[in-house]
């Protein structure tokens, strides 16, 4: 192991035969140490056929084997001895999830297709897993750079009064844990709307003191994460907006926005949104949810 980089053990990533999934593989290479373990993850189900006028015959063994051979080929083209192939028979998301509680992974990857959050609601794996695990989600979106050297992070400081950390402390030391990184910038957003202000309002005076709260939340967080590794520097900015836009907007111009989540999963997660799942669907750049 390299002196002082941080070890994830496992990295469980979702792969199949999308450009996604490759790009989901590559993130993890490029974050994981010599001596962590990247489990790729085939899940194959049987397809549901309906019609009152047909009949297919499908063979189970056949779309093992299938699947098999497709992640035994991804295994032998990277030539890279962390990596294990895992097929399993059974929904995509439980089958990440299991395997990452078995193996007590660090972390969860999974490449995602959708743009919006409606494709979020529809049941994707991504979507499945955010909302199911309390372990460390990666969900590659857009530019991938690899490995991540501009990161973003959005913090709050809300239950951290009198106690050593939240998921937004969580969220920053995880941020500091990823090597290559160079630069972090950590953002609060706030966001006063036009019925609580009035229109023509003069609120001048009101706009610095929230500034001035989120930059306290904000040195209040940093404070609970402890010294950044030696070399990254860190800034901390309020960024006006509500947390959703604002975290999308600095996506533009970062290679990884990392957010904390309260979020307990359910159907009520799903229903009511939150910033995690805004950020799951419209960033510019991979997204990593912490709890």
């Amino acid at each position: 192991m390299e002196a002082g980089r941080t070890t994830y053990g496992t990295l469980v990533v979702g792969v199949d035969n999308s450009q996604e999934s490759t790009d989901a593989i590559e993130w993890a290479r490029a974050v994981a140490g010599p001596d962590d373990r990247i489990v790729l993850l085939h899940a194959w189900q049987l397809p549901v056929v309906t019609g009152y006028d047909m009949v297919v015959t499908v063979d189970p063994h056949e779309i093992e084997q299938y699947a098999k051979q497709g992640i035994d080929e991804t295994v032998e083209r990277l030539g890279d001895p962390r990596v294990v192939p895992v097929v399993h028979q059974g929904h995509p998301g439980r089958s990440l999830i299991a395997e990452a509680d078995e193996r007590n992974a660090g972390m969860i990857v999974v490449g995602h297709r959708g743009n919006s959050r409606v494709s979020l609601m529809l049941g994707s794996t991504a979507n499945y897993v955010l909302h199911h695990t309390k372990r460390p989600v990666v969900i590659i979106r857009g530019e991938s750079a690899v490995p991540p050297k501009a990161v973003v992070v959005g913090v709050d400081a809300d239950d951290l009064d009198g106690r050593s950390e939240n998921e937004s402390v969580r969220a920053l030391r995880f941020a500091y844990s990823l090597p290559g990184i160079e630069r972090v910038r950590v953002v609060h957003a706030w966001f006063l709307p036009a019925l609580a202000i009035g229109m023509f309002a003069d609120v001048s005076a009101d706009l610095d003191a929230m500034d001035a709260a989120a930059q306290a939340a904000i040195d209040h967080v940093i404070e609970g994460a402890g010294p950044a590794p030696s070399g990254v520097e860190v800034v901390g900015e309020p960024i006006r907006g509500t947390p959703e836009f604002g975290l999308i907007e600095e996506s533009r111009d970062a290679d990884l926005v990392v957010l904390g989540s309260r979020g307990r999963g359910g159907f009520a997660g799903l229903v009511l949104g939150s910033t995690s799942a805004a950020l799951a669907a419209h960033s510019h750049a991979p997204v990593v949810i912490v709890r």
